[in-house]
Formats: C-alpha cells, structure tokens, sequence
C-alpha cells in the first residue's frame, strides 16, 4: 500500500482489485487525511467484519475516469488504535 495516497472520502471498499460490476462493497472510508505526526496518510472506514480482517489488503475504489473503471488503491486493515496504543505519550 502507497501510504503517500490519501483516500477519497466516501471511496467503496473492496475484496478485489478490479471488482466487475456490481462488486459487493465491504464497506466505505468515512474520512481521510494527511498525518504529519505519522509522516503519512491514515483513513477511517467502516468495514464489515473489520475486525477479524486486521492485517488484510483491501482496495479502495477511485471513481469512474470519463465512464471507465479505474482499479482501487490497495489499503491495509490496521488496529484502530495504531499509534502510541500503550498510551505511553499520554502518560508521560
């Protein structure tokens, strides 16, 4: 995964790379952003069972360029809580 992509807001997500119409979506990114703590990009999803697929690669969907499909931009299913989980930071 790119990590120097930020996803687009609202971007379907995928088990497959080019899903053929009409791919079941997994799920949606709900907000994306650049992180300058983390010297990379990070994105919120809802994703069914997302849970159990932790450490799995997902693509999320680019929108259609001039009608055509374009292939999703493969993601990683992280931990929600990624960074500074023992909450050392917070404590020192």
């Amino acid at each position: 995964a790119d990590m120097q992509i930020v996803l687009q807001e609202g971007a379907q997500i995928t088990i497959d790379l080019d899903p053929a119409p009409p791919a079941h979506a997994l799920g949606h990114v709900t907000s994306a952003y650049w992180s300058t703590t983390l010297g990379r990009s990070i994105a919120l999803a809802l994703i069914e069972d997302g849970r159990q697929r932790r450490g799995t690669t997902v693509y999320a969907s680019k929108p259609p360029i001039a009608g055509r499909h374009v292939s999703g931009t493969p993601v990683t299913i992280v931990d929600p809580v990624f960074y500074d989980p023992q909450g050392a930071r917070l404590r020192a």
